[in-house]
């Protein structure tokens, strides 16, 4: 059979639920979205930089102009929808793009 709880315990148990409660009725957690720093191109400089990247992956990209690698990959992604890269491959853990051409 089950030992009762002490006091302290009951007493936390019920600040974590009120706790929760309040959370709850804030609509959630907050979350913030850290700011993204990526670089502005010309559009000529950039074409020129993916030349010489060959296969482009958002983990490359990410290497060669300290970004990171979810900024990297938003970046990339936009830059496909625009039409000057376009998709080669896509796994679960791999993304690769090139310069159509």
């Amino acid at each position: 059979m089950p030992e009762k709880k002490s006091l302290s315990q009951m007493e936390k148990q019920q600040y974590l639920r009120e706790r929760r409660g309040r959370r709850e009725d804030r609509g959630g957690v907050d979350r913030r979205m850290g700011s993204l720093e990526i670089p502005v191109f010309e559009e000529d400089e950039l074409i020129d930089l993916l030349k010489r990247m060959g296969a482009v992956t958002p983990q490359g990209f990410a290497d060669r102009f300290n970004l990171r690698v979810s900024a990297a990959k938003w970046f990339l992604e936009d830059l496909r929808r625009k039409g000057i890269l376009e998709l080669v491959d896509k796994s679960h853990d791999l993304i690769i793009y090139r310069l159509p051409g």
